[in-house]
């Protein structure tokens, strides 16, 4: 006669466990309160290092805004809670100082973690500026609770994130240094400009004759004005290359559709738009998303491409250190965002964060500090501060 099966009881098992099986050391109690009592602004320009733009000679379709986009200002925000920590943040360009006024009356003396993270801009009278106080926000709870931004964006999901070099519009010869300068420093994939009128068939046959390895993205900034201007370049670049190409025309999801149909090129449309990508997937019209917004937005849209099977990039304005940090912690939150990012402020004269933002073969680490992970350079913020 078979026995019966013992039967787990689970209060007698906790009854008879040895004490330290149910107990664990208590952690510490996280504060009541994080009182904002002091918020620091700077307003800085910090060049573009020498030659890492455009070639100045390139010709008549030259865009002029690549030529000063990093004489356009900054600004550098950085809070100090009650309990002494700090947390930075960094505007995109030619915010006005007015808006962000607006937002340290409204953030001074206010506790963190009582601000409402599911709201549109925390909450904030300035919705331009608010993704600065987002990231210094932020840092400053993740400094305070010992968990990194990317933890409190949902999770770490990936320990490295793939980053791109990049240059504006180039010559062939300048192309061809760009490329070479990209591979020394262990970059797998490049990034420039193009626009209508520029010899792209031609610079791309080059590059691909001389770096066959290298991954390329060809940004157009909707530079053809419908798909017949543009279905003839398409068709010449055609030819099996490494190769994306951004926004060539506006977001006619018609167009785009017909575009991939005709080629086989893969395209990336930049939106943030959650409705415009769920009707870019409905219509078979986007290869590749550009995404960007703030990074709690960043990764809510990540996560409608992840469900689509997308992959996308994390765009940018060509930033600062402190900003690309924070496009960092965003994307290693996802699952989604495996395509090289738009994080250049290697390229900068300064990132004002003491260099730390290095990238090693394409990849940026996720720092396993807590917060953002940074601290600030303050003699370089004063170096490159402006009136």
């Amino acid at each position: 006669m078979l026995e019966s099966p013992m039967r787990f009881d689970r209060r007698t098992f906790l009854q008879s466990a040895p004490l330290a099986l149910l107990t664990a050391p208590a952690a510490a109690a996280p504060p009541k309160s994080l009182r904002i009592s002091r918020i620091e602004t700077w307003k800085v320009i910090v060049p573009m290092r020498p030659g890492t733009t455009v070639s100045l000679d390139f010709g008549p379709s030259l865009d002029i805004r690549l030529r000063d986009f990093d004489k356009v200002p900054k600004f550098i925000i950085r809070l100090t809670g009650e309990n002494g920590v700090t947390g930075l943040g960094e505007t995109g360009r030619g915010e006005r100082a007015a808006a962000l006024d607006s937002n340290v009356r409204y953030l001074t003396g206010k506790d963190a973690l009582q601000l409402d993270l599911g709201r549109s801009h925390l909450g904030l009278p300035d919705g331009s500026t608010a993704d600065a106080f987002e990231m210094a926000v932020y840092d400053l709870m993740g400094k305070t609770l010992g968990l990194r931004v990317c933890d409190m964006l949902g999770g770490c999901r990936q320990k490295q994130v793939a980053v791109t070099y990049w240059t504006g519009q180039r010559t062939e010869p300048d192309l061809l240094a760009v490329c070479r300068r990209a591979q020394e420093q262990g970059y797998h994939h490049l990034k420039f400009k193009g626009r209508k009128g520029d010899p792209i068939a031609k610079l791309l046959a080059l590059v691909n004759k001389h770096h066959p390895d290298l991954e390329l993205t060809v940004d157009f900034n909707q530079s053809f004005h419908d798909l017949a201007s543009f279905l003839p370049i398409a068709k010449a670049l055609d030819q099996g290359y490494h190769l994306v190409i951004e926004d060539p025309i506006p977001p006619n999801l018609d167009w785009w559709a017909q575009m991939r149909q005709r080629t086989a090129i893969p395209y990336a449309l930049t939106t943030s738009n959650p409705a415009t990508m769920n009707q870019a997937i409905k219509a078979n019209a986007a290869d590749v998303f550009n995404l960007g917004g703030d990074m709690r937005h960043f990764v809510r849209v990540c996560a409608v491409a992840e469900s689509a099977g997308i992959p996308v990039w994390h765009g940018s304005g060509v930033e600062l250190g402190i900003r690309d940090m924070s496009f960092v912690h965003a994307a290693a939150a996802t699952a989604s965002c495996t395509i090289p990012s738009d994080t250049l402020s290697f390229l900068r004269e300064s990132d004002l964060i003491g260099g730390a933002f290095a990238p090693r073969n394409g990849m940026i680490t996720v720092p396993d500090k807590p917060g953002l992970g940074i601290e600030l350079d303050e003699a370089a913020v004063k170096r490159f501060q402006v009136a």
